[in-house]
């Protein structure tokens, strides 16, 4: 049957008269509208238009509800002139007498709205009908008054653009400016109608509006705002007064920009309304101050203080209560028995509901004032230390809060200032290793210190309560605490015992009535079991002794409960009680050091607690069907109590059946990764070994677990053969001895496909493998391990470092096992396997393959660590000659060199080889620029093995200059760069050249005048930066003064210079040059100022290079700093300039490096100093970089975006409606009609980006007011921004596919606020 036929017989049925027809005709059609192969003539349409409309007033309420229903699906289908009938035909009906038709019309007013699409020419031409009409209406007394502000404000939210760019339809002739008029004059009266619905309709209706009203209008509305509050004020009409004020901060959040200027004129009203015996005015008012704070952050600045003040003052605002608050007994400790009575009579309280009274509206005083607080915590991070003074103490004291909403705020508003202690901290108090930075009077985590012990005997009081938010906030408020001060509950732990005991109670547990009642909420266990989980971590184990006794049963009840994340969580506070109740100090496992005195527990009954623990998670790990998440961590509890508490535990049980069971859960895929990792925590453990009262359990390696290791390295997975890798290692470090051959011999065929991956990270934990295999006390493994070794391992390891040189890269960690394995094996086989293994590693030179040069340094490095180790000077002579030599092969001289400089870094070869500087010298003349290089190598790397011969030799020729300078530069490189904290025989190579020092720096700074390739000065700047460390109060000076030169190039590479150091943060050298430099490091990055362009862009990159490494040497000047940063953000006209190439004009914009720079040490600064940045001009300049003409800015500043919502949401919400704008110009990008497929993925890049950046930001926000529970996102979210998202988030817009795929990818990325256990 044709569809066409179908609804004319539904059309038929429309008119029946039984009910039951009608509606079941009206179903079907719904049905078929529904479809979206349904389509229809025009003349059908309008019989379907009209049948349906007719149904709007049918008899039946059935009929009637389904037949707005079906408006949805008619709109989507219908044509242009047929949806403006339907609209046309609703507003009449609005104006109906009958009061159910009125509700019908107006329900399908919105539908009709909602439905249709947003960018389309239908539209714009229904606003401008509907519009009018919806103005007619308010006009009219006799409207439905509260439904059509709705519709208006959902016109306003969907099409407010178009009302800014259509045409009045009413007169054509009129822009559409008078309509925006014309609703702003029919709206306003309705701010003083009688009922609150309305007036309440009405804000929320202007804050849709002032989003596309001109300023004029603008003006104008807050001026007639001003006037009435005047006017209502002097009448006491407080209810319509609020209204106002309600306004007022409608418009901060929707058009925080505009309201600013008026902010002046409007808070001194505010704070006189607050005087006013109005509570509810009061709220109001404070919920505005909130949003000024928010919203208006730069011109909020100087009312700080008065609306703290006022905040502070209505925080303990209850007239009809007296709590005492003036009894200093409340400042001082009382005695137990006092305390007791003081919880009962609370838990008297709380059965009663506290104090009472329906009209008392004072609580709700006392919250907004505690929101408004917790907005300037939450933005004024550089306040933070000022909040200290005022603001904390009175938290604190008013923790005591009778009602538990405003009492949960306070508790929340306490959480958001440790976070923000927390956050300055972070950058701050990076302290320098090697160095102890005491913390200043002010520090913030030493204020939060002092308070700790007033804190916990106020909150434990309140913790001991029956209501279950403010447990749950409380012990959310002690877990930022402890995270923040790192512990800080040595002293007072003892008093939050029993409320964790009460918290972790099972639904069976009965209150024995006296402390805290048990209560049974799984989200408040949760809560509790993450506090003990950090508190036990970040305490010493000692802080718990006398507390195990009330913390473990409650925690073994909580492992055996049903819901599985209460399980989880409980099992890795397990971990935590055990590490605790019996600690092992951390000991590196050695061949040399295999047993390990470990202390006997000191907690009382350690013992028993030991094996109820042990018994409630082997009882876990026994059963199947368990959670994948309780799975892993109840094995990761199991492993580590048999690391830690092996000797405790039934010896035989452990062999016989805890490790079977460990193996069985080895070999399910589920499990396997985490089982892995538990036998590299057991191995680990110095209670398990081969030696007396150990834990020995090779027999079980040889027969399950390395066959069973061993096949893992086959496998796909890169983090299981990772850990596996690490794995097999321990087991052969610890029970090497005691395995068998075949165990050896079969994890060395397994390991050798993994060799031949050259994966960067598998390589070195192959090699370090192996090594251990060759090295364990068990001759025949030896053997068998060598002859594997020589037979195929050592000639996979060639053709892979041959193949793939940059696993072998100097210093890596694949250099180290690589140097390692070599060393291993010649001091196994002797001199035989040294020629041989020598041999092996020649053929790649003479073996006839083309072999680039890279490859020829891992060869060399081979080749040198395997004379070094076997002490074959014969060998070395040999490579030495072939320097002299006049016909040695390039390559063979290349390697020659390589060696050489390996081998007499560690060996002294000024003796055996008195030529050979001379030697090297002359090569600095060869054709060959690699030749040149590696003997400039050589050269530096010989002279660490006796500065004191080869550095007059280096001094000298670098002091006759010529053409050999640069090269003789980079020896001298070679020296310094090599020479970290023990670089010299274990003594350091910095001050092991101070006797030359003096010359040194005289010489390069008269080759940095006369430098003029900036690859020279880049070498310069390098050993320039590191001599100063020998000896900052000599040469620090000096660079200061070379920053006056006239010569940009001497400038540029001081300052350069000053980066270079920035890289050493371990020695003892860079703490006392990072005293001598802090002082004056503000003068070497005034340098941003410079006016040479190359000048200002490295001194870009000292700065970030500081931000970066050493962030504690900038923070004191960053005041000085961030102008100038932000000055090189700023796009300079007089850098641009137009290229022509032929026929086409291209412009070129040599600012642009520069000012990437500048984005980049941005993002750096926000990572590593928040505090001390001024967030709201940061965000201003990344609002310019967002809507930068650069591609790499923009999406530079999409990643900056993305952060900010993380560290800083709240401050973000108060620059994102400028955001939008620019947000929605990079979606909106579109390659060039000729563009090549580059430009078109360059686009496409942009976009994704754009995007991702939005959906970032928009679930941040979202995360991030869940997580504050209104207390730090607290004056709502952005309108302008919540519309642009749910825009491009829903299914029919024009980028769907797109915003899909990055939405996954966002969605994969591991979100910084999870709290997720960490199984690596």
């Amino acid at each position: 049957m044709s569809s066409a036929y179908v609804i004319a017989a539904l059309l038929e049925k429309l008119n029946n008269a039984d009910s039951d027809f009608r509606y079941m005709a009206m179903a079907d059609l719904s049905t078929e509208l529904q479809k979206d192969s349904v389509s229809f003539d025009e003349v059908t349409e309008k019989k379907i238009v009209a049948a349906i409309i007719r149904s709007l007033d049918d008899k039946n309420g059935e009929v009637q509800n389904l037949a707005v229903k079906t408006l949805a699906p008619l709109v989507r289908k219908s044509r242009e002139q047929n949806i403006q009938e339907i609209v046309d035909q609703l507003c009449n009906l609005l104006v109906q007498k009958k009061d159910e038709l009125k509700d019908i019309a107006a329900i399908g007013l919105k539908t009709v709205v909602l439905e249709v699409p947003v960018n389309s020419q239908v539209s714009k031409n229904v606003v401008k009908r509907l519009v009018p009409k919806l103005i007619a209406l308010l006009s009219n007394s006799n409207a439905v008054q509260l439904d059509t502000i709705d519709i208006l404000s959902d016109v306003l939210i969907r099409f407010g653009g178009i009302l800014t760019e259509a045409t009045n339809a009413a007169d054509p002739t009129k822009p559409a400016s008078s309509l925006i008029r014309q609703i702003q004059d029919v709206l306003f009266p309705y701010l003083s109608n009688p009922r609150p619905a309305i007036r309440k309709r009405a804000v929320a209706a202007f804050g849709n509006l002032v989003v596309h009203t001109s300023d004029e209008l603008f003006d104008a509305l807050i001026r007639k705002c001003v006037t009435e509050m005047g006017e209502k004020e002097g009448a006491e009409d407080f209810d319509r007064l609020k209204t106002f004020v309600g306004l007022v901060a409608t418009l901060a959040r929707y058009s925080s920009r505009r309201l600013g200027k008026y902010i002046e004129q409007l808070l001194p009203l505010l704070s006189q309304y607050v005087a006013h015996d109005d509570d509810e005015l009061r709220e109001a008012c404070f919920q505005t101050f909130e949003a000024f704070v928010l919203r208006c952050p730069t011109e909020i600045t100087p009312f700080l203080p008065s609306i703290t003040s006022l905040s502070l003052e209505y925080m303990t605002h209850d007239p009809n209560y007296d709590d005492g608050e003036d009894d200093e007994e409340m400042e001082t400790e009382g005695d137990e028995d006092e305390d007791d009575e003081m919880d009962e009579d609370e838990d008297e309280d709380d059965d009663e509901g506290g104090y009472s009274d329906d009209e008392d509206m004072s609580w709700k005083v006392r919250r907004s004032s505690v929101k408004a607080l917790a907005s300037i915590i939450s933005t004024r991070n550089e306040l933070v230390a000022s909040f200290f003074d005022n603001i904390a103490p009175t938290l604190v004291k008013r923790f005591k809060e009778r009602e538990e909403s405003v009492r949960v705020e306070i508790l929340n508003t306490f959480t958001s200032l440790i976070r923000q202690v927390g956050a300055t901290s972070s950058g701050i108090t990076l302290k320098k290793k090697g160095a102890k930075a005491a913390l200043t009077a002010d520090d913030p985590t030493l204020l939060l210190q002092k308070l700790v012990t007033r804190l916990s005997k106020n909150l434990s009081k309140e913790l001991n309560g029956k209501s279950v938010q403010t447990r749950q906030s409380g012990f959310v408020l002690l877990k930022e605490l402890v995270s923040v001060l790192h512990g800080g509950l040595d002293d007072t732990i003892a008093l939050f015992v029993a409320s964790i005991e009460a918290s972790l109670a099972s639904g069976n547990t009965s209150s024995s009535g006296k402390g805290p009642k048990p209560i049974n909420n799984l989200n408040l266990k949760i809560e509790v079991l993450e506090f003990l989980k950090v508190a036990l971590t970040l305490h010493n184990a000692d802080v718990f002794t006398k507390h195990f006794a009330k913390l473990v049963p409650p925690v073994l009840a909580a492992i055996n409960g049903k819901f599985y994340k209460v399980t989880s969580d409980a099992l890795v506070v397990a971990v935590e009680l055990v590490k605790a109740i019996r600690p092992i100090p951390a000991v590196e496992a050695s061949l040399d050091t295999m047993e390990v005195t470990v202390p006997a527990p000191k907690a009382p009954k350690a013992g028993e607690h030991i094996l109820n623990i042990y018994k409630a998670v082997l009882d876990r790990v026994k059963v199947a069907d368990l959670d994948i998440e309780v799975k892993e961590r109840s094995i990761i509890a199991l492993s580590t109590l048999i690391a830690q508490t092996n000797d405790f535990l039934p010896a035989s049980e452990i062999t016989a059946t805890v490790l079977p069971l460990l193996v069985e859960r080895l070999r399910n895929e589920l499990t396997r990764l985490v089982s892995v990792r538990a036998f590299k925590t057991i191995c680990d453990s110095p209670l398990v070994g081969i030696h007396d009262g150990a834990l020995d359990f090779s027999a079980l390696i040889d027969s399950s677990i390395a066959p069973d290791l061993a096949s893992f390295l086959r496998k796909a997975n890169r983090q299981l053969r990772l850990t596996t890798l690490t794995t097999l290692a321990a087991l052969f470090t610890k029970f090497g001895s005691k395995l068998s051959p075949a165990t050896a011999d079969l994890t060395l065929n397994e390991v050798q496909p993994v060799i031949a991956e050259a994966d960067m990270n598998l390589f070195p934990l192959t090699l370090e493998l192996i090594a251990v295999i060759l090295s364990v006390e068990n001759d025949s493994i030896k053997q068998a391990a060598l002859l594997v070794a020589k037979a195929s391992v050592a000639n996979n390891i060639v053709n892979v470092i041959v193949q793939a040189p940059h696993l072998a890269v100097s210093g890596s960690h694949g250099s180290a096992a690589l140097v390692q394995f070599w060393g291993t094996i010649v001091r196994i086989g002797g001199e035989p396997v040294f020629n041989e293994m020598v041999q092996l590693l020649v053929k790649v030179v003479d073996g006839g393959a083309v072999v680039s040069k890279q490859s020829y340094r891992p060869v060399a490095q081979s080749i040198g660590a395997l004379i070094v180790e076997a002490k074959a000077m014969g060998s070395l002579n040999q490579y030495v000659s072939q320097l002299a030599g006049t016909g040695s092969n390039e390559n063979h001289l290349y390697l020659s060199l390589n060696i050489v400089g390996v081998v007499g870094r560690s060996i002294d070869l000024s003796t055996s080889h008195p030529n050979l500087p001379a030697t090297l010298l002359n090569l600095f003349a060869h054709e060959s620029e690699e030749i040149k290089h590696a003997a400039a190598f050589a050269l530096g790397n010989i002279a660490l093995g006796n500065l004191d011969h080869y550095m007059p030799i280096i001094i000298q020729t670098l002091r006759e200059g010529g053409k050999r300078r640069y090269l003789v530069l980079v020896s001298l490189k070679e020296v310094i760069a090599r020479s970290s904290s023990t670089g010299l025989k274990g003594s350091n190579t910095v001050s092991a050249l101070a006797p030359f020092a003096k010359d040194l720096w005289a010489l390069l700074f008269e080759s940095t005048e006369q430098a003029k390739e900036e690859a020279t000065r880049n070498v310069i700047a390098e050993c320039l930066g590191k001599l100063s460390m020998s000896n900052p109060q000599v040469y620090l000076p000096e660079l200061v003064t070379g920053l006056k030169s006239n010569s940009a190039a001497v400038r540029a590479t001081i300052v350069m210079a000053i980066r270079y150091t920035f890289t050493d943060v371990h020695s003892a050298a860079s703490a006392v040059f990072d005293e001598a430099l802090s002082g004056v490091i503000v003068e070497f990055l005034r340098l941003l100022t410079d006016s040479d362009l190359n000048v200002r862009h490295i001194a870009l990159a000292t700065l970030n290079s500081a931000a970066h490494n050493k962030p504690y040497l900038i923070t004191e000047s960053l005041g000085e700093l961030l102008p100038l940063l932000y000055q090189e953000t700023i796009v300079k006209e007089e850098l641009i300039h137009i290229v022509v190439m032929g026929p086409f004009k291209h412009k070129v914009d040599d600012g642009l490096d520069a000012r990437k720079s500048a984005y980049e040490c941005m993002h750096t600064l926000l990572e590593r100093c928040l505090a001390r940045i001024e967030i709201f001009a940061f965000l201003d300049r990344v609002v310019a970089g967002l809507g930068d003409a650069a591609q790499e800015i923009k999406m530079l500043n999409h990643t900056i975006l993305q952060r900010v919502v993380t560290l800083s949401p709240a401050a973000l919400l108060s620059r994102l409606d400028a955001m939008v704008p620019v947000l929605k110009e990079a979606l909106s990008a579109v390659p060039k009609a000729n563009a090549v497929k580059q430009e078109i993925e360059k686009v496409n890049e942009l976009v994704r980006s754009a995007i991702r950046a939005v959906l970032v930001v928009g679930k941040g926000l979202l995360a991030s007011t869940a997580a504050s529970e209104g207390g730090v996102i607290g004056g709502g979210s952005c309108p302008v921004f919540d519309e642009f998202f749910k825009e491009i988030t829903a299914p029919g817009h024009a980028l769907a596919e797109v915003v899909k795929s990055v939405s996954v990818e966002v969605d994969a990325q591991p979100s910084s606020r999870s709290n997720a256990m960490d199984l690596s």
